[in-house]
């Protein structure tokens, strides 16, 4: 089993879905992540998008119709609001946080977790922020609020001034579809009682080498583990998807 990680919101959304899955794929390592077509995808729209807001670059062709969102953000900066992309933080395993280019980030024993946002625009007055993560899946059928929990969650131990955040998932490709979530100060013991118990499952799963596969789903047709039992029920209803189209 490989060195372990310190933990993300993707790495532990893959862990409550299937322990099992979680474990050879994050920690054993069977199977080399090979990049698909859509996430080579969402990397391009991502970098076309942090060019535009941060540097001034315009966007190319295939991606123009994102412009707007271009505009949003400029509009935010121009009112004074501080806006930055792709920022690296790092939750601390005493719950503090902080924003962080440090590159051990993702291997440092007193990190319990860390992510990246890709934007995130803070008021003049430090009262208040917004965060914004780009989505290029098809659908927003499956979006996770968790994602937006988190990163609300580093942004108000990290910067003691905001007493309030505002988070959104935006779907990109599925007509801008947008799910969001608003949180106070008030929300933060909340959050952190509940991050620390995804955490704890985690590394007790790892301490007692505990790691069931999870409930068959269709999603278990993508999965590579297919020495899994639920990996022929998951080509099923692929088999069955195809048919009907």
């Amino acid at each position: 089993m490989s060195k372990h990680k310190v933990l993300s919101y993707s790495a532990i959304s893959q862990f409550e879905h299937c322990p099992l899955q979680y474990k050879v794929v994050k920690l054993d390592k069977l199977y080399p992540y090979e990049q698909s077509e859509e996430a080579k995808w969402g990397d391009y729209v991502h970098k076309c998008l942090e060019d535009a807001i941060m540097r001034g670059v315009a966007l190319p062709n295939n991606v123009s119709q994102y412009q707007q969102l271009v505009t949003a953000v400029e509009t935010r900066r121009a009112n004074g609001w501080e806006v930055d992309c792709e920022r690296t933080f790092a939750i601390h395993n005493d719950y503090t946080a902080e924003f962080t280019t440090d590159r051990d980030v993702w291997w440092s024993p007193r990190n319990a977790l860390a992510g990246k946002i890709d934007v995130l625009m803070v008021s003049s007055d430090k009262d208040e922020a917004v965060i914004v993560d780009w989505k290029t899946n098809k659908s927003a059928k499956y979006a996770d609020q968790k994602q937006i929990d988190l990163y609300a969650l580093c942004v108000m131990l990290a910067i003691p001034t905001v007493t309030k955040v505002t988070g959104c998932l935006m779907f990109v490709c599925d007509d801008y579809k947008m799910v969001r979530a608003s949180y106070t100060r008030a929300d933060i013991d909340r959050l952190k009682e509940e991050w620390r118990w995804k955490v704890n499952r985690v590394v007790l799963a790892i301490v007692n080498g505990n790691f069931p596969a999870g409930e068959a789903t269709p999603l278990c047709g993508w999965c590579p583990h297919s020495e899994c039992d639920n990996w022929q029920q998951g080509q099923d209803y692929l088999a069955r998807r195809k048919k009907r189209r």
